[in-house]
C-alpha cells in the first residue's frame, strides 16, 4: 500500500514539475560530462592572425599552441600555423627587447614559442618549407627562420660507393642526389643518431649508424664485401669441372656411343708418277 502511495507522489511531482526543469538538468550533466573542445584549426589560424594585428602575441601564441593540439591538422595547416608562429616569435622578441622589465610571462612564451616551431620542423613534410616569397616577411623572420633550421638540422650525403650501382637508405628512404650535387645525400635531416643501409646485388648488406649534428654535412665512404670470396667461387668452379668430368668418364666406361662407327680417315694420296 505505501509503494503504491509512493508511485502516485511520483507521478504528480511528474506532472506538476515544468518540462523545461528537465530539459535544464539534462543539458547540464551533458555538459558536465563532455569536455570543452578546442576551437578549430581555422577559426584558431583567424583568431592568431587578429591578435597579432592587435600586438597581443602571448595569447597568438597560446592560440596556435591549441592549433597544434588538434589531432587531425591537415598539412597545409600546419604550415601556416608554423609560418605563424614564426612571425608572433620575432614580433615578440623585438617587443622583449624595447620593454624587457615586467616580462617574466612573455618571456617564457617566447621561449615555448620557439620549441612549437621546432616541433613544426620535425614533421617531414614540412621540413622544405620557406618563407617565400621572401618580401612579405621581416628581414628578422627570414634570418631567425634559418637560425632555427641550423640548430634543428644537419646534412649528409655519401662521397664514394663501391660497387657505384650500390643503393643506400637512410631511415628506410631511399637517398637521392645531394642537391646541387652529383652525389647521393639528404639536407634537413633532424639532429640525433639515424641509420644508414647501402646493400646491392651480390654483396653483404652493410647498416652505418650516423649521428648527425646541427649546422654540419656528415660524410661517409662506404665499400661493401662480396657475399662470397675467389675462394668460394674457384672451389664452385672446381666442383662443376669434376661433376662433368665424371659423367664423360662413366659415359667412356659404358662404352661410349656403341652404335655408331666411325669411318678411318683417307690415306694420303700417292705423289704423281714422273714422266
Amino acid at each position: 500500500m505505501r509503494t503504491l502511495s509512493g508511485l502516485l507522489a511520483f507521478a504528480l511531482l511528474v506532472q506538476a514539475a515544468p518540462p523545461a526543469a528537465f530539459a535544464q538538468t539534462a543539458a547540464d550533466s551533458t555538459a558536465m560530462a563532455r569536455p570543452a573542445s578546442l576551437p578549430s584549426v581555422d577559426s584558431a589560424i583567424g583568431q592568431a592572425k587578429e591578435l597579432l594585428r592587435d600586438a597581443d602575441y602571448d595569447r597568438a601564441i597560446e592560440v596556435l599552441k591549441h592549433a597544434l593540439a588538434v589531432t587531425r591538422i591537415s598539412v597545409d595547416r600546419k604550415r601556416e600555423v608554423y609560418l605563424l608562429l614564426i612571425k608572433t616569435y620575432v614580433f615578440l622578441g623585438n617587443d622583449l627587447k624595447f620593454r624587457p622589465q615586467g616580462r617574466a610571462a612573455s618571456s617564457l612564451n617566447y621561449q615555448e614559442a620557439k620549441r612549437l616551431i621546432g616541433e613544426c620542423l620535425r614533421t617531414r613534410e614540412l621540413r622544405h618549407t620557406r618563407c617565400e616569397p621572401v618580401s612579405e616577411y621581416p628581414p628578422e623572420m627570414v634570418t631567425f627562420f634559418a637560425e632555427v633550421r641550423r640548430e634543428i638540422f644537419g646534412a649528409y650525403r655519401v662521397l664514394h660507393m663501391d660497387p657505384r650501382w650500390a643503393i643506400a637508405k637512410l631511415d628506410g628512404d631511399t637517398l637521392r642526389s645531394f642537391p646541387g650535387d652529383t652525389l647521393l645525400g639528404d639536407v634537413d635531416i633532424e639532429v640525433g643518431p639515424h641509420e644508414v643501409l647501402v646493400r646491392a646485388l651480390g654483396f653483404k648488406d652493410l647498416t652505418d649508424r650516423i649521428q648527425i649534428a646541427p649546422d654540419i654535412t656528415l660524410e661517409r665512404s662506404y665499400r661493401l664485401e662480396r657475399q662470397h670470396g675467389p675462394l668460394w667461387y674457384a672451389g664452385r668452379w672446381g666442383a662443376a669441372v669434376g661433376v662433368v668430368g665424371g659423367a664423360i668418364a662413366a659415359f667412356a666406361a659404358k662404352g661410349g656411343n656403341k652404335g655408331t662407327t666411325l669411318a678411318p680417315l683417307p690415306g694420303a694420296p700417292p705423289p704423281p708418277s714422273s714422266p
